[in-house]
């Protein structure tokens, strides 16, 4: 796992760098769309890594310090590189259009939460469904078993 953020971490650095170098050259912010595309498929992944760790308390080499320092800075790099790219649109007078984009992705990751719980929800209903099925065919398994048990004991007492 720790090769596995190390990983994640160079590729955020590298699309960074290239969104970075695009910003210093006053390039149109459109014509970037590949680069500023992989900073945000690496923000993601940074991300969710990041979310994953936290769930499940390790995956880093060293001590919590160490951790909490990699997450702050990498939350950093994230924010400071999403702040450049905000003000790179308003620079080309395009700040409605880094609204629209904000408020729409404000709206897909609301859709996304939406679908995340349903899908819990769901499975729990399924896993609820599941275990109320067992407990049925446990309790007439059951059912059948004393039956042919007591028809047993009443055929032998019949007998003698």
């Amino acid at each position: 796992m720790i090769g596995e953020i190390a990983l994640l971490i160079k590729g955020l650095d590298t699309a960074c760098k290239l969104v970075r170098s695009g910003l210093d050259r006053k390039k149109d912010i459109e014509a970037m769309g590949s680069e500023i595309g992989s900073f945000f498929a690496s923000k993601e992944e940074v991300e969710a890594k990041i979310k994953e760790v936290k769930k499940n308390q390790g995956g880093y080499a060293g001590s919590a310090l160490e951790e909490a320092i990699q997450i702050e800075q990498q939350s950093q790099k994230i924010e400071d590189m999403m702040s450049r790219i905000g003000k790179e649109y308003s620079r080309q007078g395009k700040s409605h259009k880094w609204a629209k984009v904000k408020k729409n992705a404000e709206s897909i990751q609301k859709d996304r939460d939406s679908n995340h719980v349903q899908a819990n929800r769901k499975k729990m209903i399924q896993d609820k469904k599941n275990d109320d099925f067992y407990l049925s065919v446990k309790l007439i398994a059951g059912l059948v078993i004393l039956m042919i048990g007591l028809t047993g004991l009443v055929f032998t007492l019949a007998i003698n």
